[in-house]
């Protein structure tokens, strides 16, 4: 079931039944004035993305303590969030440091290579020591667990493949940034490959997820392709209805369904390692 509910986050996220989440995929806004930064000359539709700093930090914080208890034990938190002037306000840290206080643990902080400095032009002191500058093609999927590491409640199969496995467990991804962004109408989208890979790594089929910033409802159309239920909140009437459609236009992909042989792969590795080294007579 895919559901996606046109309420604030923090007024729904009550009313959902205890341990019922088994992941959270979200991206919540940056907090880095959409519509009046030179990147983005978009704004959200009714969110106003210019918080004072730790206001905004605060305001995360009760969201995330809202879904602790709604989330199973074993259930992990997928964060997706890019740090402001060039790394300048550190809101992955604050973020780090807040979830920790809620209980949640550290699972991994995985790298987002976007790989979108092709023609720079921020330079700062060109040339010089003076005061260079430091751009970032880079953002952060911060993931955490609630009380065990491994999944309590085993509701479906995997359809992770091997090769997703070998390439996805390793914490640097790469791949683009969304690029329908005009075409949607909203400027601050992340790509279905991101929900995509945390949903496949960090759940099975027929899981729950949630993503409490639906947005365009990306989260839940790659949970429809890979048949998971879905439960998001948007406050925007308008990307509810934006979603719905899109919604409208997918059907759940047909996924090879098959255990992995973790012995297999750590086999097959060490084969793999064993052709790089050649015996040698003295």
């Amino acid at each position: 079931m895919i559901t996606i509910i046109n309420e604030r986050c923090e007024i729904g996220i009550p009313k959902l039944e205890d341990y019922s989440i088994d992941l959270v995929v979200t991206s919540p806004p940056y907090n880095v004035d959409l519509g009046n930064n030179k990147y983005h000359k978009s704004p959200y539709d009714l969110y106003n993305d210019n918080k004072d700093h730790q206001k905004y930090i605060l305001w995360l914080r009760s969201i995330f303590e809202k879904l602790y208890p709604k989330i199973s034990i074993g259930g992990k938190v997928c964060i997706n969030i890019g740090d402001g002037k060039n790394g300048a306000v550190p809101t992955s840290s604050d973020i780090i440091q807040f979830m920790k206080e809620l209980k949640y643990i550290p699972l991994t902080h995985i790298i987002w290579n976007k790989s979108q400095i092709v023609n720079r032009t921020a330079w700062g002191s060109f040339g010089s020591a003076s005061c260079p500058s430091f751009p970032t093609p880079f953002e952060h999927i911060l993931v955490f667990y609630k009380e065990n590491k491994k999944i309590q409640r085993m509701v479906g199969k995997t359809d992770l493949t091997k090769e997703e496995f070998i390439e996805w467990s390793l914490a640097l991804w790469n791949f683009a940034p969304e690029t329908r962004q005009k075409e949607f109408g909203h400027n601050a989208m992340f790509p279905e490959e991101l929900p995509r890979r945390c949903i496949k790594m960090f759940t099975f089929t027929d899981s729950t997820v949630c993503d409490p910033f639906s947005g365009m409802g990306t989260t839940a159309v790659v949970c429809k392709k890979l048949g998971r239920n879905f439960i998001g909140f948007e406050i925007s009437a308008d990307y509810c209805k934006k979603s719905e459609e899109r919604l409208k236009l997918v059907r759940r992909e047909e996924t090879f369904e098959k255990s992995i042989d973790v012995n297999e792969i750590i086999d097959e590795n060490y084969k793999e390692s064993k052709k790089q080294f050649t015996m040698v007579d003295l």
